[in-house]
């Protein structure tokens, strides 16, 4: 098992490293940043209460976006797309291969997340001038739901991967998956002024929860009144959180194994053949 994890660590790393030199895998992260970046500019003076910035508001949402979309979305199109060029039924083949294979995805994406975060609090540092709201305890804080979220969700990666069978597919309609749970959590505009019959959906979800407690860390502890249920849940935040985790660390192999399972070499002819018809 140790030497899987370690073939696995750095079959990630690499991976990730030609990722860092491709333009368009580069083009992307880069737009991503200035829209960050311009999103808290135009916000840098506003307030949203005495003393909080409208940016400690929008922080930790761009945090928690980024990580839905690193995990799932981007998760997703990895595995959709080695489905389809036969990565993952030569990985099937090797004696570890589906081990390596799953550490291998989850290190690449975990270092995509290092390579997100590091720069946008950057950027939030630097159009703000510093002050972030975040005291030595926040930091922790936000550092410790940031793993236990990517613990969570990351099977959300491997059930879009099984869903969809391209990934063209993954693009069109697995962005709009992601971005309506986005939604649903309460990431765009508050839970409380969403709908009455998705606010209970929300609420089942681990995105709000991780979005809660950033918010609890960026912002002042009174603010918690502005917050769904009118304050600051942390150990409910981290319970549900870590729950979902769980769930994700028992399903996320058996999700795997299914995808492998269903790997044959026809079936990949057959795709290939149909993304040669439809170029």
């Amino acid at each position: 098992m140790t030497i899987a994890l370690r073939a696995g660590i750095r079959r990630g790393l690499t991976e990730f490293g030609i990722s860092l030199r491709t333009p368009a895998d580069v083009l992307f992260i880069v737009f991503g940043l200035v829209i960050v970046g311009v999103v808290l500019w135009l916000n840098r003076d506003a307030e949203a209460a005495p003393g909080a910035p409208l940016a400690w508001f929008i922080l930790p949402s761009i945090l928690t976006i980024q990580l839905l979309f690193v995990t799932a979305y981007g998760l997703a199109t990895v595995i959709v797309t080695e489905r389809e060029d036969g990565t993952l039924l030569r990985a099937r083949s090797l004696p570890t291969g589906l081990p390596v294979y799953s550490v291998g995805v989850t290190a690449r994406t975990l270092a995509e997340l290092v390579c997100t975060f590091v720069p946008t609090l950057a950027i939030a540092a630097a159009v703000l001038g510093g002050a972030l709201g975040l005291d030595a305890l926040g930091l922790a804080t936000v550092l410790a739901m940031l793993v236990l979220g990517t613990v969570a969700l990351l099977p959300f990666g491997f059930v879009i991967g099984t869903v969809f069978r391209n990934p063209r597919s993954v693009g069109g309609w697995g962005f709009l998956a992601v971005g309506a749970v986005a939604f649903a959590s309460g990431l765009i505009q508050p839970l409380a002024t969403l709908p009455a019959w998705v606010q209970p959906i929300g609420l089942a979800l681990p995105l709000f929860w991780i979005g809660h407690v950033l918010r609890g860390a960026f912002l002042p502890a009174e603010l918690g009144t502005l917050e769904f249920g009118g304050g600051w849940h942390f150990g409910l935040a981290f319970a549900i959180v870590a729950a979902w985790a769980i769930v994700g660390l028992v399903l996320a192999p058996h999700l795997l194994r299914r995808i492998a399972r269903r790997e044959t070499a026809s079936a990949i002819e057959l795709r290939r053949q149909a993304a040669l018809q439809r170029i």
